[in-house]
């Protein structure tokens, strides 16, 4: 079984490459989201106390919900913050992926995705057959995150500075998929990457 990871800078269209890619095979490739998987391990009453603990009361609401948008504004733009929360989120994560890859091959599956928008700010750490990189320009990120996140553009520039800047990205890639144009300019790209497998 291959595997492909999905990377990139925020708000550059990894999710929509990923529908896209998906759509040319039947039945639908399997794939693995980080983001989904973050999303369920905040869920977890051991994590909110490891947050708690690591952070104070503020890392949680009146609610008893993990305060995603206090740890945004910050502990995402303060490094040793940053690496607190890391460590706490990325190994069960990262422990998931690997799950997730195992149960796909023992299913007899010929091509696993991972989407793992923070590759290599982790250290590249994942395994992979190719390593992509969805990428765009920063005017296009910003507009795209503030369009579709809500967020104001101050945030948005908080956000992306805590990860790689995307040309870092795309110089380690394995193939890089530019998503600056229109939809049918990614649904080409998304072919031609597709192809060789389409007709193995």
């Amino acid at each position: 079984m291959k595997s492909w990871l999905i990377t990139g800078g925020a708000g550059c269209g990894k999710s929509s490459f990923i529908t896209l890619l998906q759509q040319q095979f039947s039945p639908p490739l399997p794939c693995f989201s980080a983001d989904v998987a973050v999303a369920e391990v905040v869920r977890r009453e051991s994590t909110r106390s490891e947050l708690v603990a690591a952070f104070g009361a503020q890392a949680q609401t009146h609610s008893g919900e993990v305060n995603r948008p206090w740890l945004r504004e910050v502990v995402l733009p303060d490094p040793v913050l940053r690496r607190q929360l890391e460590g706490i989120l990325h190994p069960p994560v990262l422990a998931a992926l690997e799950k997730a890859r195992s149960e796909a091959e023992t299913a007899g599956v010929n091509l696993f995705l991972a989407e793992v928008p923070l590759h290599y700010e982790i250290g590249g750490t994942v395994s992979a057959d190719l390593v992509i990189v969805v990428a765009s320009s920063r005017s296009v990120q910003v507009r795209r995150m503030m369009e579709t996140r809500g967020l104001d553009e101050q945030t948005v520039h908080k956000f992306l500075e805590a990860q790689w800047p995307i040309e870092a990205k795309v110089e380690r890639a394995d193939a890089v998929i530019w998503n600056d144009g229109s939809l049918a300019s990614l649904e080409a790209q998304v072919l031609t990457l597709a192809s060789p497998l389409l007709q193995a």
